[in-house]
């Protein structure tokens, strides 16, 4: 009687470490995806002068004067964040390493309503821009910041969706949420358009940017 007695308490001492081990280790965990659609409303342009001459001086001061009338342009038609992305003024040889000149270039980066930058891109090679460096379409800070909200918001309720339809599956319930990480927020990176240096007075339609969200839940059940 003393022997079965004492595997009872042996029994059940055993039993309470097992069981609050279990009990930690019920915890599924689940990763969600969130993704949202932003329509683009701003065009971001490079457009620059590079200018061929026979002084540094000559060049230089070319350069300068036609930036300028492009600032003030930009300026009076209320582009944005508009700033200086090259600037660069070189010797020119000739195979026997004599001087044939001298090559400048500046470029200047703005963005504008999507609407007004093939009549303002017009202008600006009116004035003397020579070279189209780049343009590409993107949504808005404001519309970024939106879209990264929504976009964890839709992660998070996938993932306890997810978390539901196995719980449910299984008969189990879920009790809480233990655990939540931000894996990553994507920012779309705007795609540079091809097109010919030509006059743009055709109007210029921009396209979509995504942003994606990855949540992580761990939940007790």
């Amino acid at each position: 009687m003393k022997r079965w007695l004492g595997l009872s308490v042996l029994l059940v001492g055993l039993w309470q470490p097992v069981a609050w081990a279990e009990m930690k280790e019920r915890v599924l965990q689940v990763t969600g995806q969130g993704m949202v659609t932003l329509p683009t409303q701003l065009a971001e342009v490079e457009v620059g002068v590079e200018i061929r001459g026979n002084s540094a001086n000559q060049v230089q001061t070319e350069i300068a004067q036609r930036m300028n009338r492009l600032v003030r342009t930009l300026q009076q038609r209320q582009a944005e964040k508009i700033n200086t992305t090259a600037l660069s003024l070189s010797p020119l040889y000739g195979e026997r390493q004599q001087l044939l000149g001298f090559l400048g270039r500046s470029a200047v980066e703005f963005r504008l309503p999507i609407s007004q930058a093939g009549a303002v891109v017009d202008e600006l090679i009116a004035q003397g821009a020579n070279q189209i460096a780049r343009l590409q379409f993107i949504a808005s800070d404001t519309a970024l910041e939106q879209g990264r909200t929504q976009a964890l918001q839709l992660a998070a309720q996938d993932a306890q969706r997810q978390a539901q339809t196995v719980l449910a599956a299984l008969q189990l319930a879920p009790k809480e949420v233990i655990n939540v990480q931000i894996l990553s927020t994507t920012l779309p990176v705007p795609e540079p358009v091809a097109f010919a240096q030509q006059r743009l007075s055709t109007p210029i339609l921009g396209g979509e940017q995504v942003v994606r969200a990855q949540v992580r839940l761990e939940i007790r059940y």
